[in-house]
């Protein structure tokens, strides 16, 4: 029986919607690995995933293109979790408000108490501002969206090593990538870590997603970066 890990992706008005969707599909997918169908060449996977949308309210959250877009519902509070002294395994945070002064506080909050016991935690696009502002990249290395990598830099603390040329960077169990579709390629390189490279290689034939390395980083040339 494979072992639940439980994910928290920390949602507010105006996320970007792809920072978690697409990578919360490939997640889910290590769910199919007894499926004869879907899941036929993924081997022995030993984790299922069980997913909470967390946001400050559980009204349906509107995301940064506005109601040109869909809304996502959120399955769970801030509030609630931490009243229950609910604890999650993976805590996956999208690209949030901007400017930053609109981040919840109620968000940083949860992510500070999460992260001493959680086993992974990481961001997709600007999320890493999020982590950078609850303590979690402190004295590591991360990286961000090539088109806002200076805007971060000086908005964040200083004791964070920034890099520029990644596509993902992996510093212990805090993984951050750059933007948008770079959430993809590091959700599969995760899935590669938590289950091994046979199911990761299944589920990235199904979606048709090219396998690169975390250096392969064109956009940090294209904003002038490096």
């Amino acid at each position: 029986m494979p072992q639940s890990l439980s994910v928290a992706v920390c949602i507010s008005e105006d996320v970007t919607l792809s920072d978690f969707i697409t990578p919360m599909e490939l997640l889910s997918s290590i769910n199919d690995a007894g499926d004869p169908v879907w899941g036929a060449g993924m081997g022995e996977v030993p984790y299922s995933i069980k997913i909470d949308y967390v946001a400050p309210t559980l009204d349906p959250v509107v995301s940064l293109k506005g109601r040109n877009s869909p809304t996502i519902n959120p399955t769970l509070t801030y509030a609630d979790a931490t009243a229950h002294g609910k604890q999650f395994d993976i805590i996956w945070v999208p690209a949030g408000p901007f400017p930053s002064s609109r981040i919840p506080k109620e968000e940083i909050e949860f992510i500070k108490q999460q992260a001493p016991k959680a086993k992974y935690l990481l961001s997709v696009c600007g999320g890493a501002v999020q982590l950078a502002f609850a303590g979690v990249l402190s004295g590591k290395r991360a990286t961000t969206n090539k088109a806002w990598f200076r805007v971060i830099v000086a908005e964040t603390p200083k004791d964070i090593e920034w890099v520029a040329k990644a596509r993902w960077v992996v510093d212990g169990k805090v993984w951050t990538s750059s933007g948008v579709t770079a959430g993809f390629d590091m959700a599969l390189a995760f899935i590669e870590h938590l289950v091994g490279p046979k199911a990761a290689r299944h589920i990235r034939g199904l979606v048709e997603v090219r396998e690169i390395t975390d250096q392969d980083d064109p956009f940090a040339e294209f904003h002038g970066l490096v």
